[in-house]
């Protein structure tokens, strides 16, 4: 790797390639297994219930790890903990490729997921401290190149190789484009602490919220196959809410919390969460649900169906730019109002989806559905890691990532449920109603987006730039950041 050539880069477009091959490979694992778990069955011979627990155990692997992740980075510095968790990830990676049993490769994912569970929070964390206040929208659009690509792209390289080559090397390709980044990341970041994470350690915490998130993400993992009312799901699920629930007592009482959960009581924090949370929760949904009706009602293999899907990427390719570009003139609340509204919309339509479907007509509803997303999500982000202080960035990335992992668990298991349910009368129907829910779902995220003040969003955004450049904005006394839970003008 020539780094030299990238020399003239300014440092934030430095940190931004470092943080887009990190999660990119984080995200591209979660969804590349998707698709191995049949010959993985066959390969160990064991049933379809066993080998679902190396995609269950790299999700409660990153729900353990991704609460303390930004506290751990403001302590020990998020250059030393960004390369850890890449190092932690290609070895285990490595390990995943040889496994020789089932239950190693699900020791192995464990492992994996304790470096994907550091290595977004803590790349997000290093993004955002980068790009502050109004330029929060640029680090939204590249935060969103690995959310909106990876999902696309795992299935069509993963089902590429679990056909024609072997399931193993899912795993060995992280091993030189994991590398690759490490020495990247290695010659390229320079090491941040935050004073306030060394004046103590929340234990508390820690125990409590990856316990909680650990169990309900389990729990919800566990509804669509068990349904919601059986005693595993119920126990998991309460066990996880009461955790949670001690969890937020202890973080608002300790002076160092692992997350702080004072975020919330900022508007703005709390409507871009509010706003994101359903979004992630339809997006993965719809991705599962698309990809079990492309395979089993329309008939296509893995590989196929990761090609159908492929050209819509194409799509977001466009949409992240010009959201990016768009949203200093366009403003928040009217790009979230609009980006939601027809993202709601553009999921109507497959509701009216049958087995017969031609296969353009789905490729072009596709390509338009994936428009609008992106400009939801550079808003949403925008307005909640813009206005925050570099000492919050942590603590807020933590907090988002976590909620957009519980989300993600949360519509797959929705979604997932209904298709069932409803499946029993004819499987088509069962796809169109989970479809229908999907769109109807996203009618909270816009009643989320019309309460967001644009007076609001824009004064904390020019404050906090100002702030990072030495200036001054006037007024600032009764500015956000100085009364955190004051409202503004819609």
């Amino acid at each position: 790797m020539n780094i030299g050539r990238l020399r003239h880069l300014e440092y934030k477009w430095l940190v931004a390639i470092v943080f887009i091959s990190g999660l990119f490979l984080d995200m591209v694992d979660m969804t590349v297994v998707n698709v191995a778990i049949p010959q993985l069955g066959r390969d160990f011979h064991a049933g379809t219930s066993h080998v679902e627990w190396t995609v269950t155990i790299y999700m409660l692997s990153l729900a353990v790890f991704i609460p303390a992740a930004g506290y751990l980075s403001d302590r020990f510095g998020t250059k030393r903990c960004f390369l850890l968790a890449m190092a932690i990830f290609i070895v285990a990676s490595g390990l995943c490729g040889q496994a020789r049993s089932l239950n190693e490769l699900i020791a192995f994912r464990f492992l994996q997921g304790i470096g994907g569970g550091m290595m977004t929070p803590v790349g997000t964390a290093m993004l955002s401290r980068e790009f502050p206040g109004a330029e929060r929208a640029k680090a939204s659009a590249i935060m969103s190149v690995p959310i909106v690509f990876a999902p696309m792209l795992g299935p069509i390289f993963g089902g590429y190789l679990v056909q024609y080559v072997s399931w193993r090397w899912i795993f060995y390709l992280n091993l030189p484009a994991g590398i690759a980044g490490f020495a990247f990341a290695y010659r390229v970041l320079k090491e941040h602490k935050e004073p306030y994470a060394r004046e103590g350690f929340d234990l508390i915490g820690l125990i409590t919220g990856s316990g909680g998130a650990a169990f309900v993400l389990f729990g919800l993992s566990r509804a669509a196959t068990l349904g919601w009312t059986s005693t595993e799901v119920l126990a998991c699920l309460l066990g996880g809410l009461a955790l949670v629930t001690v969890f937020v007592f202890q973080e608002l009482r300790t002076p160092v919390p692992i997350i702080d959960v004072r975020l919330f009581k900022r508007p703005l924090f709390a409507q871009g969460n509010l706003i994101m949370l359903p979004a992630f929760a339809m997006f993965s949904g719809f991705l599962f649900i698309l990809t079990l009706y492309l395979q089993e009602l329309q008939g296509w293999s893995p590989f196929q169906a990761g090609l159908i899907t492929a050209p819509s990427s194409i799509m977001a390719a466009i949409s992240l730019p010009l959201a990016s570009k768009y949203y200093p003139r366009v403003g928040p609340k009217k790009m979230l109002i609009a980006g939601c509204v027809f993202s709601c919309a553009t999921m109507v339509p497959f509701g009216f989806l049958t087995a017969t479907t031609p296969l353009a007509v789905i490729v072009i509803m596709l390509c338009v559905r994936r428009l609008p997303f992106s400009f939801a999500s550079v808003a949403a982000q925008t307005i909640i890691y813009g206005p925050l202080e570099s000492s919050k960035q942590g603590a807020a990335s933590s907090a988002y990532n976590t909620i957009r992992q519980v989300s993600a668990s949360l519509g797959v298991a929705l979604l997932a449920t209904i298709q069932v349910n409803q499946g029993r009368t004819s499987a088509q129907h069962g796809y169109q109603m989970a479809f229908l829910a999907g769109a109807a779902f996203m009618i909270i995220p816009i009643v989320v987006a019309l309460l967001v003040s644009n007076k609001e969003a824009e004064h904390s955004l020019e404050l906090r730039t100002a702030k990072m450049s030495g200036g001054s904005v006037t007024s600032t006394a009764n500015s956000p950041a100085a009364a955190p839970t004051g409202g503004g003008g819609r």
